[in-house]
């Protein structure tokens, strides 16, 4: 890996506050993505993966003097220290067999951009996204199965990926650490009476799991993984990768079901009702964790009374009211 500008010092994590990223391919962009390919190959267009939500990733159309088309992934992340951690990850999934993205040129970063964070250019995986936004019934059951076909398959990289010198950088994120991690956030949350209430009664039940923590991208969104007919061809973003509880990354299909992005197709799919009848695993079992990422949300995303945050509050109330019931119902039998 080469960069264009220093990219071994050691940064903080976080994100950039505010994160100011080019809005448009420049000559230090263009320079990067060219220095992965032939001299006199030029590029030819670009366009998001992800239009009218966020410009970056960018997918880079680069025609080559033989006349050939190549496309790459030209990448900036919001998070401090992301995409270094990312790039040193890639090459390593690659070895241990996983159809991980290879870094073509980078991490670089841009002079005139210091808010940015460091730049990445990125091989382009076959395949398409798993379908679900708007999926049809057959195509929601088909991303079921090979979502959890995708996530089972990064857990089973857990021992290989702990025997790597990066296994030192990925964060160790037990259920009990997640809870930990929201009291001690700056949100009007932690001051309510229902956090005041609710996490000392989750402490000594999270504190009980003890289900050993596996490999994990912690971003299980089909957008993450892609295929060709019935089969996983490609994972995409590491930028949370982690050491985390098995289960409760299926968590946030439940408590981001009404963000836009399909979340809420894996309510209608049953997505985690398939999860815990394969990995035989009860409602009661699942509750804790459940619990743990609605508190995770409310504190990161809503507000303690706005009104336009009223139907996601409402929701969010409801989905932990339910798991807490069904604490109560595991502690009574």
């Amino acid at each position: 890996m080469t960069g264009l500008a220093d990219a071994t010092t050691p940064r903080p994590s976080g994100a950039y506050d505010p994160w100011t990223p080019p809005d448009e391919l420049d000559e230090f962009q263009e320079s990067l993505v060219l220095g992965a390919y032939p001299p006199g190959s030029r590029i030819l267009a670009e366009r998001s993966y992800r239009p009218g939500y966020m410009r970056y990733p960018l997918r880079v159309t680069v025609g080559m003097p033989d006349g050939s088309l190549a496309a790459c992934v030209l990448k900036i992340d919001p998070g401090i220290g992301v995409v270094e951690k990312e790039a040193r990850l890639l090459p390593v999934l690659a070895r241990l067999g996983l159809a991980a993205p290879r870094v073509l040129a980078g991490p670089a970063a841009h002079p005139e951009y210091p808010n940015a964070g460091l730049m990445v250019v990125l091989s382009e995986l076959p395949g398409e996204p798993l379908p679900w936004l708007e999926a049809t019934l057959a195509g929601a059951d088909l991303t079921c199965r090979l979502l959890e076909e995708a996530v089972d398959r990064l857990h089973a990289l857990t021992d290989p990926v702990r025997r790597e010198a990066i296994a030192r950088d990925l964060p160790e994120n037990s259920v009990a650490a997640e809870l930990e991690s929201i009291t001690a956030a700056e949100s009007p949350w932690v001051r309510t009476e229902l956090f005041q209430t609710v996490i000392p009664r989750l402490r000594p039940i999270v504190g009980r799991i003890d289900t050993p923590l596996v490999f994990s991208n912690s971003d299980y969104n089909p957008l993450n993984f892609l295929f060709v007919g019935e089969s996983v061809t490609g994972w995409l973003d590491f930028a949370g990768a982690c050491f985390e509880d098995p289960h409760i990354g299926y968590a946030r299909f439940l408590v981001l079901s009404f963000d836009s992005w399909g979340w809420g197709t894996g309510v209608r799919s049953g997505l985690v009702e398939r999860h815990l009848y394969t990995h035989n695993m009860s409602r009661h079992d699942f509750a804790p964790r459940l619990a743990v990422r609605c508190l995770w949300r409310l504190q990161r995303d809503i507000s303690v009374s706005g009104e336009q945050d009223a139907t996601a509050r409402a929701a969010i109330l409801e989905l932990l009211r339910r798991a807490l019931s069904d604490l109560e119902q595991s502690e009574e039998s």
